[in-house]
């Protein structure tokens, strides 16, 4: 008999805790995530830019829905803010720009069209080589910086290569498989500086015209303090009209070298006698802070409350471009915010709390660096050693449009479909694996899991992984309207958003309501 007693108390706890559950999951739904997202990714916000006015308001929009949904600010404070300790630095495009002078050292051509990749406070002069494509094909026997003397001298290279002109490839903003290798090929043959300019058969002129110098952050953002090298080279972008005025002195512009490089296939690099250029790169620097916006819901257990599970999401974007047009950021990342936001909602309406706390972290500056999420893991709220997990929501409202071929910086566009969404992780823990497909399958989602590697860069759970804590980093996929204008409200999967929500909420709720701390039998090594 009290053997069936216990199997009855046991049964009737479980139903409890499914009822429980099912009142939570009950409370996210659409039309919550319409309400946020429709402030969060409009106008108003200005694109959410770290340090900016914008990105305030994002923060305390956060903030005051956490106020009103009952959620507790940082332990010991009553305060839902981390602030971060910033230094920003922006090049001066009035005090900056490309200089060409004739042997007497008398200017004859200047121009501040160009857009420098590393904004550092410097002037560089020297001598100037056409170094073609900058591209090498053993295969073909096929080498443009063959026999080329690139040290201490700027070097003006086209994007591609020979085989792409030829063959009337896609155009592409910039291949980052294809420039990188070039790119480090005249690094380590000592250069000074780099002119990138796109190759006259490719569809775009300029970095404006392809939107690269909308999509490049209008400054680099570091933490205040933190002991920052200068590149030991400079890269700049150029327009195919300052190419010509390069070129000049050859009596050729770059048209005609491609054409020369296509009609021999033979390379036709060479030093431009008779000319010096200088690169002028005059910065403002200024010192600031942004929050980080942080909130908990304690646990029941009077000991295990002492541990806690973590979400994750940044609440930065880009901010605004230069002719106006605002970057909302509506997927990258309203959704996530938004999502936790919702997430928060459903543990708050539960009537019995997991047994560890719950932390939720909108961190900022991911856009610059993946700042905010390295702040809060070097003073997070609750110590490293007491956080069982990570959950990042990283861009999670998307699913394929007809508009969703092609590349972003030569890496395949690769949207998700609905009921889908991918899952990157280093798998620490295989019980936590379990959890997230459990979750899934109660949220009508098929996980892709794509493992640890990122194809095109990183996002806030790596600053997690790094102080040696398991995480999910939960994304529906590289669209073809990420950093632009175009990633709007409209074009949200919102049926999507709403089963993302779901599933990370049953995640986090196991992995906090476990009596026994979560396995992890498969660590990643800490770094330092």
């Amino acid at each position: 008999m009290r053997k069936l007693n216990f199997v009855l108390l046991l049964f009737g706890l479980l139903q409890v805790n499914s009822f429980a559950q099912k009142k939570a999951l009950g409370s996210i739904d659409q039309q919550d995530l319409r309400s946020f997202m429709y402030f969060f990714s409009s106008d108003e916000l200005q694109g959410r830019e770290t340090g900016t006015r914008a990105n305030d308001e994002a923060a305390l929009y956060i903030r005051t829905n956490l106020m009103r949904l009952g959620v507790k600010p940082i332990p010991g404070s009553d305060n839902y803010y981390q602030e971060i300790p910033l230094a920003s630095t922006r090049v001066d495009r009035k005090n900056s720009g490309i200089y060409v002078s004739d042997a007497d050292g008398k200017t004859i051509f200047s121009s501040d069209s160009l857009v420098t990749f590393t904004p550092d406070n410097k002037s560089i002069t020297g001598n100037l080589v056409f170094a073609g494509y900058g591209y090498r094909d053993s295969s073909k026997d096929y080498d443009d910086l063959k026999g080329l003397d690139i040290k201490d001298k700027i070097v003006l290279l086209m994007t591609r290569t020979p085989d792409a002109f030829k063959s009337q490839a896609e155009s592409s903003q910039f291949d980052q498989e294809a420039e990188g290798p070039k790119i480090m090929s005249l690094v380590a043959g000592g250069a000074k500086a780099i002119l990138l300019v796109y190759d006259p058969g490719n569809k775009y002129r300029d970095p404006w015209s392809s939107g690269i110098a909308e999509m490049l952050p209008s400054d680099r953002v570091s933490m205040a303090g933190s002991d920052e090298h200068p590149m030991p080279f400079q890269l700049s972008f150029i327009t195919r009209n300052i190419a010509d005025a390069l070129l000049k002195p050859l009596g050729k512009d770059l048209a005609q070298m491609q054409d020369m490089i296509a009609s021999t296939g033979q390379p036709v690099s060479t030093e431009i006698t008779g000319v010096s250029v200088t690169l002028k790169t005059a910065v403002e620097q200024k010192k600031f802070n942004s929050p980080n916006v942080v909130g908990i819901i304690e646990g029941s257990d009077p000991v295990l409350k002492n541990e806690c599970v973590v979400y994750s999401a940044h609440f930065d974007h880009t901010g605004v471009r230069g002719d106006g047009q605002v970057n909302n950021g509506a997927d990258d990342n309203a959704s996530g915010s938004m999502a936790l936001l919702e997430v928060a909602k459903a543990f708050m309406n539960l009537d019995q709390k997991p047994l560890r706390t719950v932390v939720f972290a909108w961190v900022n500056g991911e856009e610059k660096g993946l700042l905010g999420s390295q702040y809060y893991t070097d003073h997070p709220v609750f110590p490293v050693e007491k956080t069982l997990a990570d959950i990042n929501l990283d861009m999670v409202g998307r699913s394929k449009m007809a508009s969703d071929t092609g590349s972003f910086f030569g890496m395949p566009l690769d949207v998700t479909g609905p009921g889908e969404i991918y899952v990157y992780t280093a798998h620490e823990s295989s019980q936590l694996i379990r959890m997230l497909y459990d979750a899934a399958g109660k949220a009508g989602l098929k996980v892709i899991d794509k493992g640890s590697e990122i194809e095109y860069g990183s996002s806030d759970h790596a600053s997690f992984i790094n102080k040696g804590i398991p995480a999910l980093m939960i994304h529906s996929g590289v669209h073809s309207d990420l950093h632009s204008p175009r990633d709007d409200y409209g074009k949200i999967d919102f049926d999507k958003m709403e089963r993302v929500s779901k599933m990370v909420f049953l995640i986090g709720y196991e992995a906090a309501n476990q009596k026994q701390r979560l396995v992890v039998d498969n660590p990643v090594k800490k770094k330092e």
